[in-house]
């Protein structure tokens, strides 16, 4: 950012330098440049500034969310068990994928999403399958 700064108190010496009478059109004009291109420095500068609070302020957001996911969810990602096997089943009714546990599967095993009555045919070499 400083070299903007750098580049535009060049030009003021430029302009000084040159004794730019500001009773001129051409003089006015070369002036009222040097000025704006500060004014847009000024401006860069301050958004870069919000720029880097912003970034600070999603930086601590995202950690808090970050916090609140592990306090909501910490059920959830404890709820499959390593030591268990899944059976994955799909209901004929509704297409829906089940995971169930292989010693829980029996003949009355029912779909949560429609309710309906699953016949399963598994034995332990479905599995190995």
């Amino acid at each position: 950012m400083d070299y903007l700064y750098e580049r535009i108190s060049y030009l003021k010496g430029l302009a000084d330098g040159l004794e730019l009478d500001q009773n001129t059109k051409e003089g006015k004009l070369l002036i009222h440049i040097v000025e704006a291109l500060e004014d847009f420095a000024d401006a860069i500068s301050d958004l870069e500034q919000e720029q880097l609070e912003l970034e600070n302020y999603v930086d601590v957001i995202d950690e808090d969310l970050a916090d609140v996911e592990e306090a909501i969810f910490e059920d959830e990602y404890d709820f499959y068990d390593d030591d268990v096997d899944y059976i994955e089943l799909e209901c004929p009714y509704c297409n829906e994928i089940l995971y169930i546990e292989d010693d829980m599967i029996d003949d009355d095993t029912e779909c949560p999403n429609c309710h309906e009555r699953i016949v399963t045919e598994y034995n332990d070499e479905d599995d190995e399958n």
